[in-house]
């Protein structure tokens, strides 16, 4: 067995594999035998059928699978031992691998060009400035939480108490027996006073005595529950950021080719030309993603995400205290939940993004920016034409692999 390689360009370079008798005569014979023990064919006994007619039937096809499992096996192993950062996977030269004739030849020689990762700086510090957007909230927003949160602690009118419409004129309509009167269906509310014992049945955890104390801790409440979607802008931004000031050149041309062969036929070379730019893009999200996690070294492991669904599945039980009864059936349940791969590789990506976007509030240079609700809803609106338009940046974070093979 012998792999050289030669480059044919900054960042490509092609792998010659030449591979003789003995890298798969013995491998072969062993199959031939194992064969030779199993075969059923008339007229001989389990066993003791000629190795030579095994070999006339099956030999092309087995020396076809061995040679292709060194051609696997021995391109992996040459990629990791010499430790090349590849793009894609390698492929075939047509241009210099020639047809082969399995029953003729007994040494082969094959062609595999490959695209390296480009080495590059990557403006992972305060030098890389990125907007928080924060949300204030008015007293409009607040005024309307306050008379809602009113009339959920109010008082119900009775309707026995309130004045029916039929009472009220002699003009009304006659009702049918047992019919209750539209007003009346749904009996009117007397809001809650604002009063201490109001905003401690509101917030029982907080000593509240005043109304401005009350309007403060509900505009803290209102800011809070718009962080998801700030927070989801906010990453956004700094993804597209980091990718704008990261500077590296990509094996284009070997890309575009990997693209139109390793996506079996879903693509043509226009349409792949016509939306390379967005691949591009993508692309070195993920190279400058993958360097952020290896050298911060991110990780998600099982037991992480065990945690998660005993935490969601506690807080919508909404039990302080549980007993070792109850703990052993939702360990079974998280267990069970672990099962489905689907809903695992969810969390597993909630859980890596939630710890870039730590580290992305902890690294980059954060300028806070307070804006309206208005201000940012068109602000949001816009962003997600411009994701349409231009792609979302895919966040692949396969479970158990870290190294995300592109």
């Amino acid at each position: 067995m012998n792999l050289t390689k030669e480059n044919t360009g900054e960042l490509t370079a092609t792998i010659r594999l030449e591979i003789s008798p003995e890298d798969y005569t013995e491998q072969v014979n062993k199959v031939i035998r194992d064969y030779q023990k199993k075969a059923n064919i008339p007229g001989f006994r389990p066993g003791h059928v000629p190795s030579g007619l095994i070999r006339k039937m099956y030999g092309k096809a087995v020396l076809a699978e061995e040679v292709n499992k060194l051609i696997s096996d021995s391109l992996n192993n040459y990629i990791r031992e010499q430790k090349l950062d590849l793009l894609g996977n390698p492929i075939p030269n047509q241009e210099k691998n020639s047809a082969v004739n399995f029953e003729a030849q007994t040494s082969f020689e094959f062609f595999f060009d490959i695209g390296f990762a480009p080495d590059f700086t990557l403006p992972f510090g305060p030098e890389t400035e990125v907007e928080d957007y924060e949300i204030l909230v008015d007293d409009s927003m607040i005024d309307k939480y306050v008379d809602e949160t009113r009339k959920r602690f109010g008082t119900p009118v009775k309707p026995e108490e309130s004045l029916q419409p039929a009472e009220a004129s002699t003009d009304a309509e006659p009702q049918a027996e047992g019919e209750t009167p539209a007003e009346t269906k749904a009996p009117e509310v007397i809001p809650a006073e604002m009063t201490p014992e109001f905003f401690s049945k509101v917030y029982p955890a907080d000593n509240i005595e005043t109304e401005e104390q009350f309007r403060e801790r509900i505009r803290k409440d209102a800011s809070a529950s718009f962080t998801q979607e700030t927070d989801r802008i906010f990453f956004n931004k700094a993804t597209e950021i980091l990718v704008k000031n990261t500077n590296f050149d990509l094996p284009d041309e070997f890309l575009k080719r990997w693209l139109l062969e390793y996506n079996e036929g879903k693509f043509t070379q226009e349409q792949i030309e016509k939306d390379y730019d967005s691949f591009r893009e993508s692309m070195k999200w993920q190279l400058i993603e993958n360097r952020i996690i290896r050298e911060n070294d991110i990780k998600v492991s099982d037991e992480d995400i065990k945690n998660y669904i005993r935490t969601v599945m506690l807080q919508r039980v909404g039990t302080e205290f549980v007993d070792p009864e109850m703990e052993k059936k939702y360990e079974s349940i998280v267990d069970a939940f672990m099962q489905n791969k689907e809903q695992v590789q969810r969390i597993n990506d909630q859980l890596y993004n939630a710890r870039m976007l730590g580290l992305f509030k902890t690294k980059l240079n954060i300028v806070k920016k307070e804006v309206s609700y208005d201000e940012f809803i068109k602000i949001a609106s816009e962003m997600h034409e411009h994701d349409h338009s231009h792609h979302d940046h895919e966040h692949d974070h396969s479970h158990h692999d870290h190294e995300h093979e592109l």
